[in-house]
């Protein structure tokens, strides 16, 4: 299981619910701390939760921005890939996988930047 700080989570022995708050090792062992309801902390076995939600912050400025940067150079990129297919003679079909290849090639590399920079999911 990939737990990330922030995120909710159940305990299965008795129902409490909480958020991540960290992951403790010892050796081999795991132990994931828990922040609950009345300022309740624990430590729990990650065998013993149950993920409820995940934790999203909400997008800041910069990469509202990024992204629709990305959008455009997108376009821009699907406009050139079928206007060039359409000016060396191809026919519509291939001038349309011409421009979705080049809307897919930029929008890829965006997912892969938002991916790399996003938040860490830790594996417990």
């Amino acid at each position: 299981m990939k737990l990330a700080i922030g995120d909710v989570v159940r305990a299965c022995d008795d129902k409490a619910l909480g958020t991540v708050a960290g992951v403790v090792g010892r050796g081999r062992e795991k132990l994931v701390m828990i922040h609950g309801y009345g300022g309740m902390r624990r430590f729990t076995e990650p065998g013993g939760l149950e993920l409820v939600a995940r934790h999203t912050a909400p997008m800041t400025t910069g990469r509202q921005a990024v992204a629709l940067i990305a959008l455009g150079l997108a376009l821009l990129a699907a406009y050139i890939g079928c206007r060039s297919a359409r000016d060396l003679g191809a026919s519509w079909l291939l001038s349309f996988l011409a421009g979705f290849g080049g809307y897919g090639a930029v929008m890829t590399a965006y997912q892969w930047w938002f991916r790399l920079t996003g938040p860490r999911r830790f594996r417990v």
